[in-house]
């Protein structure tokens, strides 16, 4: 989807008027407008804008991302991978302990 869809569905959804979300977002109505029309596109578009819009749309970056098809994931990443990242776990034996709890749940 492109990023002038995705601003209007989002900004529609929430009933803003372009004031509205400039205010929420910290953009300005002018940029908004701009981005709504297609003149920019997502290669355009910097990290600092994309937080600027997840916030007054108040939906995560990653959303976004999702809808321009940005990140491509083939596979989720193993349990170990998930585990240590997730919970900021440093000790293999600490990691090996959880998985094994966790598969016998299965």
């Amino acid at each position: 989807m492109k990023l002038s869809k995705i601003a209007q569905k989002y900004r529609d959804a929430a009933s803003f008027t372009l004031d509205k979300m400039a205010q929420e977002s910290g953009l300005s109505k002018g940029f908004l407008s701009r981005l709504e029309k297609g003149d920019f596109d997502s290669q355009n578009i910097s990290l600092e804008t994309l937080i600027k819009l997840s916030k007054g749309y108040n939906i995560k970056v990653k959303e976004i991302l999702d809808l321009l098809n940005v990140i491509e994931q083939d596979e989720p990443a193993p349990l170990k991978v998930y585990l240590r990242k997730k919970y900021d776990i440093h000790n293999d034996a600490d990691v090996d302990v959880i998985e094994g709890l966790i598969n016998r749940l299965k």
